[in-house]
């Protein structure tokens, strides 16, 4: 989704949309409820609701005898704008309300359940170069904003602040005998950098190309370059019939000990 990569991208949006992305990863299983309103003259106006789920875990007392239930989530509310300026470059900007809270239930004495609540802000550019503008480049700068604080000042967490740089190039194959450019197939190939903003650690590669017909169909493949054992290759298909779209997508997770299911994404989307 644009607005969790880069915020700019919601600046090519025409029509408003209505979107549901679904997602089980690693982590735990993500939900994301969307909505976004262009405006001529004034740009792309939206907002997002995203939770993460990472699943209820027994609390046990000393004899393994399950004694409560701990419920830990993650919840994002999103406030973005994106307008083109220029004709060839896009701007976007998203603010989050972000929270952590862990929740729970039964025999929770001396259990520090707490919730934490902080902002941040997402920036992104995009601009096109070439003929038609073939060739695009993205920047984002996302999750700028202050500690998580849970607990106490001395416990706080820095967000996860991350710079990311991409290229997508979009190629346009020989439409058949009598048809328009605009009714061949096309190949859009993309490739980012992803690494901490201000902190130690290492950068993370992804690289994919998409294949379809306008927007009735693609197929999407791709391989990432990530930490943590989660590197590995994935595959997708979108469709779209009128003002409905759907998307699918999962990723193989080949150098990971964890004993996880490999991650699965699906969007619903309505346009009107």
């Amino acid at each position: 989704d644009a607005a969790f990569w880069n915020p700019a991208g919601l600046a090519s949006l025409t029509d408003d949309e209505f979107a549901l992305h679904s997602a089980t990863l690693v982590a735990g299983r993500s939900n994301v409820l969307a909505a976004y309103f262009p405006s001529r003259g004034i740009g792309v106006l939206g907002g997002a609701v995203y939770l993460v789920d990472y699943g209820d875990l027994d609390r046990t007392d000393n004899n393994g005898n399950t004694i409560a239930r701990i419920a830990p989530r993650n919840f994002e509310f999103l406030a973005s704008y994106a307008t083109t300026l220029s004709g060839t470059f896009q701007f976007g900007v998203s603010y989050k309300l972000i929270q952590f809270r862990v929740d729970c239930s039964g025999d929770c004495r001396d259990f520090p359940s707490g919730t934490g609540a902080t902002h941040a802000l997402d920036f992104g550019g995009q601009f096109r170069v070439g003929a038609g503008g073939p060739l695009r480049f993205g920047v984002a700068l996302r999750n700028v904003g202050f500690r998580l604080q849970v607990q106490n000042q001395a416990q706080a967490d820095a967000l996860p602040t991350r710079l990311a740089v991409g290229a997508q190039y979009e190629l346009r194959l020989r439409p058949a005998t009598g048809r328009t450019l605009e009714e061949a197939f096309d190949m859009k190939f993309a490739a980012d950098v992803d690494s901490p903003w201000g902190e130690t650690g290492q950068p993370e590669t992804r690289v994919g190309i998409d294949i379809g017909y306008q927007k009735l169909v693609r197929v999407r493949a791709g391989y990432a370059f990530v930490q943590d054992g989660l590197s590995g290759p994935s595959v997708g298909l979108g469709l779209e019939s009128g003002s409905l779209g759907v998307d699918f997508a999962r990723a193989f997770l080949t150098g990971s000990d964890l004993q996880a299911d490999s991650p699965t994404f699906f969007s619903f989307r309505v346009t009107f």
